[in-house]
This record gives C-alpha cells, structure tokens and sequence, in this order.
C-alpha cells in the first residue's frame, strides 16, 4: 500500500506511510493479502483488534485511524472512510486523553542535566540551552544553524526571535526569550559549536542521524521518559505562560499568546494546557 493523499506536513505523511505499511504487513501475517483499493471493514476492524491485543495504546489507534481514513477518501473510497463500522467507538479506540506526560524540570534538576552536557559534548549542552531558554523543539534545535546570526541580532535588540527551520507543518513562528540574556549566551555558544562542527550544530551525515545522536545523548544526561527533551519545551512554555498572565490578566489571552510562540497557533490554547502546562516541575 503507498500513500496517495499528499497533503500534510512531511512528518505526516511520513507517519501516514508506515501505517499502511503496517497495515499491509501486519494483515498479510494473517493469510490477508489485500490492497487499499479492496480493503474492506472486516479488514481493517481485525487490524486495529490484533493492534488492541499486542497492547498499542488507543490514542496510537487513532492517530493510525486518521491516516486510514485520508488514504481512504484519497482513492475516492469515503462511503467506506465514513462507515459507522470504523468509527472510535465501533472500533473500540474513542476517548483517549490527551493530556501531556512529559514533566518540566525543576531548576536544580536542568542545572545538574545542563552540567552534565557541558562535560559530555558544549555543542549538545548548547542545543539544550536553546530548547530551555527559547521553547524549541529538538528538531528545531538541531536544525537551527543557518538561523543562529538572525537569533544573535535580535536578542540584542530586544526582538523577538524567528524559528524557521525544523518546526512542525513547516510552519515559521516568531518566539520570545523568558530571559533575553540567557538565551543570547546560548545562541552565542550555539555559534561557537557550529563553527566547531563545520556548519552544523549536532554533527552527522544525515538529519535522522542527528536526531538519533541528540536522542542518545539525551538520555545518557536523565533526559528521558516523562523528563525527556521535550520537558526543556514544557520549562519553557510554563515560564513564559506565567510572564503572560501576569501582563495580561487574562487565563484565555495568556494560553494563547503561549501558544503562538510555541508553534501551535492562537486557537491551540486547550492543547497547550493540557500538553505543555499540564505537569508542574518536580520539587
């Protein structure tokens, strides 16, 4: 099974991909060798069972639901996209929670973290640093050296920083520094490491090289599971919700004024609140 529908952001269509390849595969190891054009309920209904019972989690399901039903629609198969048979709750998936796992660090918690980098690798600790101070997303961190100059001149203006390579969707958005000064000297060293590295912030041949190298890395520090590099980003997000509640006076205009300059758009508030801002740091 390929993918038709080529809408969405690379990640998506990546992540869409798999699943009809999983979907493929997995039905063939049952004596059901069907393409999408042919697929019926029946097939799909024993997929996502044979999924329930090696214990993939119901909001998986749905995420691999939704790339079903698009590739469906895509070859003009939506009576069967929509039928009532696949729906959450026919299948058994509805009413997942969504709400965030990853848990922000404690200041004392991201100073041992950030200490241990910087005796490991100062461009690793660097990209940490960004993540903390300017709410990156790894990849964005890890992609963020054509950008770093930019960064540098508007932190010391005072301006907001534009985050264009590595986000989610492709979508650029400008961000804030909780604190300017901080974030300037992890831009500076961010530069320092760069030009270390030839060109590149977290050395590799390849960009999934990188993010598994930063991912390693991570998790040799204490970055991991619900503190894993994400929680840099949850830091981040409940600082800087905490400066716009203050300024606004507000609870929906400072969730989501947080939410742009994370990425998520002014309409993304609720996920905001139950993603980024749902777990205090630890004591």
């Amino acid at each position: 099974m390929r993918v038709r529908n080529q809408t969405g952001s690379t990640l998506t269509k990546v992540a869409r991909e798999h699943t009809l390849k999983h979907l493929a595969q997995s039905l063939r190891q049952v004596g059901m060798n069907v393409k999408l054009e042919n697929i019926a309920a029946k097939h799909i209904e024993r997929y996502i069972s044979m999924q329930q019972d090696a214990g993939v989690s119901a909001r998986t399901l749905q995420n691999r639901m939704s790339h079903i039903r698009t590739e469906l629609k895509a070859i003009g198969r939506d009576k069967l996209a929509q039928s009532e048979r696949l729906s959450g709750e026919a299948l058994g998936i509805d009413g997942a929670n969504r709400d965030g796992t990853h848990r922000a660090l404690s200041q004392a918690q991201y100073d041992q973290v950030l200490e241990r980098a910087q005796a490991l690798r100062p461009d690793f600790a660097a990209a940490i640093e960004l993540q903390r101070e300017l709410g990156l997303r790894a990849r964005e961190a890890i992609q963020c050296a054509s950008s770093l100059k930019s960064w540098e001149r508007a932190l010391q203006r005072g301006d907001r920083v534009h985050v264009l390579h590595g986000t989610k969707g492709g979508r650029a958005r400008d961000t804030l520094a909780n604190n300017p000064q901080k974030a300037l000297q992890a831009v500076q060293r961010a530069l320092e490491a760069v030009k270390e590295n030839g060109g590149r912030l977290i050395p590799s041949a390849s960009l999934q090289g990188a993010v598994r190298a930063y991912g390693r890395l991570c998790t040799s520090v204490g970055l991991s599971g619900a503190q894993a590099s994400h929680a840099l980003r949850c830091s981040y997000a409940q600082e800087r919700f905490a400066i716009y509640l203050e300024q606004l006076g507000d609870l929906r205009e400072a969730l989501a004024a947080t939410s742009l300059d994370l990425g998520h758009g002014d309409g993304s508030g609720t996920y905001v609140a139950q993603v980024d801002l749902k777990n205090a740091p630890a004591a």
